[in-house]
């Protein structure tokens, strides 16, 4: 897939609200409510089975086949520059550390949703056929977040420690490996953690698996808090742009709770909110919000908007 693709899917994930219907989602599951894959969800699809494969195809492609990324992009653009300068650590150890970090956040990210549905929905719960469309959904997000971001890394953008590790061929361990070194847009580390937090949104906003009410709210926020901890950490250790990280962000939440949102989750009764992006609200008390990330030139977090 070429970066005018990716670039095009993180714009309409970050920016884009559905109206009249798009991806109509409901409120937040309550508390007593049954653990069951409700009727009026569609149930996963032939046409979603193909799909699946398809990208998996592409991810062992990509992996195995493709030829490793050229030098074909350098520099940084927009906001790159000025964040890189302000938030880059100096210190090789620090960076290590941080870059460790990243990498538990990753695979944290890409493991707990699967182990989650499958321990949850079916071990604590015993609903093997949740467990199935459940498990059926992740695979697709992964799957589709894995090719895009995989397919992405043959642009062949430099890392923004490349030029680093000319000046200091000990500045970082991936000094000397073009191969690796081409590989920054976009990041791959920030897209499957982005999946995997919306995956988790995705379910625990609308099956209460772990009760209902705040514990599956708050599991929703523990992953999203997590994806950007692990993207703003891929900055600081020089490993990408602040560009590939938002891109993959985009690129993850759409893969991750927009996809599942759109395709299962969006048609259900009750109070109807228009928005694609993780949503919360106090039954009863007229009070909702919508949560996104949020980048600056000197900060980046989570923002809440909504009527109180």
């Amino acid at each position: 897939m070429s970066p005018r693709v990716v670039a095009l899917l993180a714009v309409v994930t970050v920016a884009t609200t559905a109206r009249n219907g798009l991806a109509e989602t409901p409120t937040p599951t309550q508390k007593g409510a049954p653990v069951v894959w409700r009727e009026e969800w569609p149930r996963f699809r032939p046409a979603e089975m193909a799909f699946t494969g398809g990208m998996a195809l592409n991810v062992a492609m990509a992996l195995f086949l493709y030829p490793a990324p050229k030098n074909n992009w350098d520099g940084p653009v927009l906001f790159d520059k000025p964040i890189r300068n302000a938030f880059t650590l100096a210190d090789r150890d620090a960076r290590n550390a941080a870059a460790s970090v990243s990498d538990g956040i990753y695979y944290a990210l890409a493991g707990f949703p699967i182990l989650d549905t499958v321990a949850v929905a079916s071990a604590v719960h015993g609903n093997s056929d949740l467990t199935v469309q459940m498990l059926a959904i992740d695979l697709e997000s992964f799957a589709f977040g894995g090719a895009i971001a995989l397919s992405a890394e043959k642009a062949g953008r430099r890392r923004p420690m490349a030029r680093a590790c000319e000046r200091d061929p000990s500045y970082d361990k991936k000094c000397g490996n073009d191969d690796n070194l081409n590989s920054s847009f976009l990041s791959g580390h920030t897209t499957i953690g982005f999946v995997g937090a919306g995956l988790l949104c995705a379910h625990h906003l609308n099956v209460p698996l772990y009760g209902g009410g705040a514990a599956d709210t708050a599991t929703c926020i523990a992953g999203m808090s997590a994806a950007i901890v692990g993207g703003a950490l891929r900055v600081t250790t020089d490993n990408h742009y602040t560009s590939d990280v938002v891109l993959g962000a985009g690129v993850g939440v759409v893969a991750g709770y927009v996809m599942p949102v759109v395709l299962h989750y969006g048609r259900s009764g009750g109070d109807k909110r228009h928005s694609l992006l993780p949503h919360f609200s106090i039954p009863n008390a007229g009070a909702y919000a919508v949560m996104a990330p949020t980048f600056g030139t000197n900060e980046g977090g989570i923002s809440l908007t909504g009527v109180f």
